[in-house]
């Protein structure tokens, strides 16, 4: 590979025109998975919103890049974004919080302490597989278990944490660039969903997608205004290829600008799962992604202020 291109920076089509002032609308950024990149898949996504009625009056698209992945490689943005679900993936269940283990145990039916509970990278070689086989094995609902963001999967007798992570961390190399796209909306965070599922039916359509094959293999969109944040942070780019900081994604900016300190809020998104104050002084554990999909700025905010402990994986 020729050094030049090694270090090549994103190239921003559409420049981000800066953070939204308007409490009242989203961010959503969509990126297409490495495998799924190519013209014709970004170009059947966009036919989808550009042909919705309220596109240029109450959704907008403000930004669009192409990430080079070499970028992505040396910024080492993936293991940024899968912080906790890596740190999960390596340490398996050491990381489980004691409410976690309970769930495991309800959900299951199998002790915690003594269930065979690996980490993915260590199911790579008990089981003496690729990444990529861990990775499209398929099983039946009632194998799998989401969890705080993490998802474990019952497969040859094993409890396997976060089996996508050493595929996720394979598939993005320097050789594989990515679309990145933010849509400006006034509409909500379900309102997207169901563009986003109008762009899966178009792709199935057009054969891009195998209608067996979870879509979120192809292409990644915000669902709440923290994922919108840490999107951000790992793929909001300036004219110059440097990436923008917390304060210019627009929910960043609000949290800024209604009193929470920069380094809580870092600290916040590399350690989600957290005690929220619940009902009449009750505690409930949860991680901030799940808690906070589909709200508003001002309830994400709401619950933010709720928090009284974090965990520290």
């Amino acid at each position: 590979m020729k050094a030049e291109t090694l270090n090549r920076s994103p190239q921003v089509l559409v420049p981000y025109p800066g953070p939204s002032r308007d409490s009242g609308v989203q961010d959503v950024f969509l990126y297409l998975r490495p495998e799924a990149n190519g013209v014709e898949v970004e170009s059947t996504i966009l036919r989808v919103i550009e042909r919705c009625p309220e596109y240029r009056r109450s959704i907008f698209l403000v930004y669009l890049a192409n990430v080079p992945g070499d970028f992505i490689v040396n910024r080492h943005l993936v293991e940024r974004y899968y912080r906790v679900q890596l740190a999960f993936a390596v340490h398996g269940k050491s990381l489980f919080t004691a409410a976690m283990r309970a769930e495991f145990t309800r959900r299951f039916g199998e002790p915690f302490e003594g269930a065979p509970i690996i980490g993915a990278f260590e199911a790579l070689r008990v089981l003496k597989m690729r990444p990529d086989e861990l990775f499209d094995v398929w099983v039946d609902e009632a194998e799998l278990l989401a969890l705080h963001g993490q998802t474990i999967k019952r497969y040859r007798g094993h409890y396997i944490v976060n089996y996508d992570l050493p595929a996720l961390l394979h598939k993005n190399n320097r050789g594989t660039d990515i679309a990145v796209m933010v849509f400006r909306t006034e509409l909500g965070w379900d309102h997207f969903a169901s563009l986003a599922a109008g762009m899966e039916e178009a792709l199935a359509e057009r054969g891009f997608l195998d209608r067996k094959r979870h879509v979120r293999r192809l292409f990644h969109y915000s669902r709440g205004p923290f994922q919108e944040i840490v999107d951000g942070w790992c793929y909001l780019c300036g004219l110059d290829g440097e990436l923008l900081g917390l304060d210019q994604t627009s929910f960043g900016w609000y949290l800024l600008e209604n009193g929470v300190e920069e380094r809580d809020l870092q600290r916040l998104l590399t350690h989600p799962i957290a005690l929220f104050e619940g009902e009449e002084g009750s505690l409930l554990e949860r991680n901030i992604f799940q808690l906070t999909a589909g709200d508003s700025y001002s309830e994400a905010l709401t619950k933010l202020r709720g928090i009284r402990a974090q965990y520290v994986a």
